[in-house]
């Protein structure tokens, strides 16, 4: 491979790793038959287009379990590190099953227009503002961030709550009806909560995949950290936001803070 084609791979390279910044669960099946094994995969991408499959990492997981009718169950003891796929799923009983996952912070720098830029595809126009008031708008952006992914499963016919269980996530999207209540041309709300406190008036996706087509609606929380999906799709849905505020003193070379929060579940 001569220099410029060496070249032209690193920067192609640099954009795929940009614009795949999603993380999300996916098991083969959102809908299982008791007893029936799924391998629950973490992938990185973009509005649900998979670029990357990402393994089970010990050193940056804080937190991965297995929440049911049944209790909490931790999965870190009986990870093993850089492992794929991430997990694999069975259960006998009926109901929901959900995961949640946690990632520790990673560090990253971005010259200023790449970062604005970031801001806005994620809908972080009032740290755009913020920058701005602070005169940092030819700064570079520099930045931690962590994760906080929850994946929904339905095993049989039975419902039950589990899916409404708060898991004590920093940032955390939760369902306020059972997405497995749901077909494809309803209605599902939702509630974000940052510190276990209403985030309010901040921006909210939700993407669908349905086979190879993808969609995206963007919207808004209320006043009580509410809003309303149309799953106007069957396939896989994938409920996602990012907040980030100005970073604490002791954040280790980071002016700003991100928290990337995903729900991922399936709708017939």
């Amino acid at each position: 491979m001569n220099r410029n084609c060496t070249l032209l791979f690193f920067l192609l390279l640099f954009v795929v790793r940009v614009s795949a910044h999603e993380y999300w669960l996916e098991p083969e099946s959102f809908f299982l038959k008791p007893n029936e094994k799924a391998a629950v995969r973490l992938f990185l991408g973009e509005g649900l287009k998979k670029e990357e499959e990402r393994p089970f990492q010990m050193s940056k997981t804080t937190m991965f379990k297995l929440f049911s009718a049944d209790g909490d169950f931790d999965l870190i003891s009986s990870g093993r590190d850089e492992e794929m796929p991430l997990f694999t799923f069975a259960s006998e009983r009926s109901g929901n099953y959900l995961l949640g996952l946690e990632r520790n912070w990673s560090y990253i720098t971005l010259e200023p227009e790449k970062f604005d830029e970031y801001l806005r595809e994620d809908g972080l126009e009032y740290i755009l503002a913020e920058r701005e008031r602070l005169g940092e708008s030819k700064k570079e952006g520099r930045e931690r961030y962590s994760r906080y992914i929850k994946g929904l499963m339905q095993v049989g016919d039975k419902r039950d709550k589990t899916f409404a269980k708060r898991i004590g996530l920093k940032l955390e999207i939760v369902p306020l009806e059972n997405p497995y209540s749901k077909k494809a041309g309803e209605e599902l709300s939702f509630q974000v909560l940052f510190q276990g406190k209403p985030l309010k008036d901040k921006t909210i996706f939700a993407d669908n995949r349905d086979g190879e087509a993808i969609s995206k609606q963007k919207l808004k929380t209320d006043a009580q950290g509410k809003t309303t999906v149309k799953l106007d799709r069957k396939g896989i849905w994938l409920v996602r936001l990012v907040y980030m505020q100005r970073c604490p003193k002791d954040c280790e070379g980071a002016d700003w803070e991100s928290f990337w929060s995903a729900f991922s579940f399936g709708v017939k």
